[in-house]
């Protein structure tokens, strides 16, 4: 009896020291994959606890990191959007002379986050917990054709001039009609010139941090150990949360290059009647978040038939990988056909529909030598009709 209970006392300790266990999948650029527990990272060395051991390797070998986190239930926020296409969801304190003043609701004890004017995009007040209401926001903002700062206001008007200043009962700016003064809760969002908007990025090692509450941030300095994570952002700012907060980590600066981040040598658009549709950076046709299968992704590209991407290579890389999916924004009529070119030889090839509403994943391409790559999207059974296709986390790989 007592044998018995020992054992059953054996087995929930370890049930118990499981379920604390920070599951995760290390994606490297030699193909391989480490599944086990992400135990630190230290000096841009990343260290796995596996059942064979521990295997230690560097980030600028690895793809990204995925740990087993769910994304919090929404809680009402404002965002930050950066001119490197992060992200920042908190609370909009204030403005301090060049700096917009953002809290995280989700970490009570992280400071205040001091991010400089010049970095910002946009900012939102109320960021909607509706993609839909994303999108249309995003694509209203994208859409004005500005040469001063954009204050929306949640009446459906607009006003321009330069931005002075927010705190919690009013915002100000600087207009034709002079200095005017608003109650901020009539603002929705505001949007800054974006001749005045400067983030220049890094060459060296750093990483990109996608948080449980929605932020995706860029990181020049990272430790890491089972439980906690510190970091320190590009504009300056020191993040300290739980692990448990991180939902992917992806170096960035190694040998893995976003195809997003590779401006095309042409883009070819072929209308099916007379709508143009321009393909997009980081996000859908529709300029709203990439989402497929209900998850949404920060890198990727935009695409609608009939058109294609072609990039110039100079037989620097070794290898192309990519997921591609419709987006979740069609309405049941999506169908294409698309196609991976290297050198003018057709390597892939895939029918989409929203019979068949799915993510696929794209066999590793063999790229050695290779001089130019092409992302074609061809139209299916439906002519144009709803074709938004997103190439998923495309990334090419470096020769060594």
């Amino acid at each position: 009896m007592r044998s018995m209970l020992f054992c059953l006392l054996f087995i929930l300790i370890g049930l118990i020291f499981q379920s604390q266990i920070q599951a995760a999948e290390l994606e490297l650029v030699s193909g391989k994959k480490l599944d086990g527990t992400l135990i630190e990272i230290r000096q841009n060395q990343l260290t796995m606890q596996m059942k064979t051991g521990r295997e230690t390797v560097a980030a600028a070998d690895t793809i990204r990191v995925y740990l087993d986190h769910h994304r919090l239930p929404w809680k009402k926020t404002g965002m930050l959007r950066l001119a490197n296409h992060d992200q920042i969801l908190g609370d909009l304190v204030r403005s301090e002379e060049e700096y917009l003043l953002i809290k995280m609701n989700t970490l009570p004890g992280q400071p205040e986050w001091r991010v400089p004017l010049e970095t910002v995009t946009a900012a939102f007040f109320d960021w909607p917990a509706s993609r839909f209401t994303r999108t249309e926001l995003l694509t209203k903002i994208d859409l004005q054709k500005q040469n001063d700062d954009l204050f929306f206001l949640k009446n459906g008007d607009h006003l321009q001039g330069e931005f002075i200043s927010f705190n919690e009962k009013t915002f100000r700016f600087d207009s034709s009609a002079g200095e005017t003064s608003v109650p901020r809760g009539g603002i929705q969002c505001f949007c800054f010139n974006p001749e005045l908007v400067n983030f220049p990025q890094p060459d060296q090692l750093r990483y990109v941090l996608t948080l449980t509450n929605g932020t995706r941030v860029t990181i020049s300095e990272l430790a890491v150990s089972q439980e906690h994570v510190a970091a320190k952002t590009l504009f300056g700012a020191s993040l300290t949360c739980p692990i448990s907060m991180v939902e992917t980590i992806t170096p960035k600066g190694g040998k893995v290059i976003p195809l997003s981040d590779v401006n095309p040598a042409s883009y070819q658009f072929t209308p099916y009647l007379s709508r143009k549709w321009d393909w997009q950076r980081n996000r859908n046709v529709l300029r709203g978040p990439l989402v497929t299968e209900g998850t949404e992704y920060f890198s990727g590209l935009g695409m609608h038939s009939a058109s294609e991407l072609r990039y110039q290579l100079d037989g620097k890389y070794s290898g192309f990988q990519t997921l591609v999916g419709l987006d979740e924004a069609t309405t049941g009529r999506g169908d294409v056909d698309v196609l991976i070119l290297v050198d003018q030889r057709v390597v892939f090839q895939k029918s989409l529909s929203e019979e068949q509403r799915r993510m696929v994943e794209v066999p590793r391409i063999d790229m050695t030598g290779a001089q130019e790559l092409i992302l074609k999207v061809e139209f299916g059974k439906n002519a144009d009709m709803d074709d938004h296709v997103n190439w998923l986390r495309p990334v090419l790989l470096r020769s060594e």
